[in-house]
């Protein structure tokens, strides 16, 4: 499979549509697609791969303030979060750009180190469709371009899909589940 998909109207990856990531995965990819020899030097850790990958298929992530931790759906204690890869990081806080509502995060500018690239996806961009983050609630939109299809059906949530109208902006109104 594709890591990613791309038409002249929207794009679609796993968990996060990183320019820089995608650009080096085209470059680098068999036809979007992960070879055996790839494989094995997509895990070797630190590599330009592993990292592309891991922000495609992961989403992603910063360390929480010195101190702060919480636990996953799993248990696991967590002291790095999972961001909104399609927020301007200048403009955001710990828990505003946490794509989980933490409650201990506290709401103070984000240290700007903890970032690889200040890149992020922004309003005038392909509508994107992306999974991975197991939501809670009903299914909404993140904005008229981003739209995350992952509401943990397989932990009892809801099963998710956006109906294509055609229009440039995304809307609500099309999101479908059940």
């Amino acid at each position: 499979m594709p890591l990613y998909y791309e038409t002249e109207t929207f794009r679609a990856v796993h968990a996060c549509w990183d320019h820089n990531s995608i650009e080096y995965l085209k470059q680098t990819l068999v036809n979007d697609r992960l070879t055996d020899e790839l494989i094995y030097e997509s895990v070797m850790k630190g590599s330009e791969l592993n990292e592309a990958i891991e922000d495609t298929l992961k989403g992603k992530e910063i360390k929480m303030p010195e101190g702060l931790s919480f636990k996953d759906k799993d248990g696991t204690i967590r002291t790095r979060i999972r961001i909104k890869w399609w927020e301007n990081p200048l403009k955001m806080t710990y828990q505003s750009i946490s794509v989980e509502p933490i409650r201990n995060l506290p709401k103070k500018p984000i240290q700007i180190s903890e970032f690889k690239s200040l890149d992020y996806y922004n309003e005038d961009e392909k509508n994107v469709f992306f999974g991975h983050y197991w939501l809670k609630g009903e299914p909404s939109l993140y904005n008229e371009k981003v739209c995350c299809l992952d509401y943990s059906v397989a932990k009892g949530g809801k099963l998710v899909a956006y109906r294509m109208n055609g229009k440039d902006k995304l809307n609500n109104n099309n999101l479908v589940y059940v």
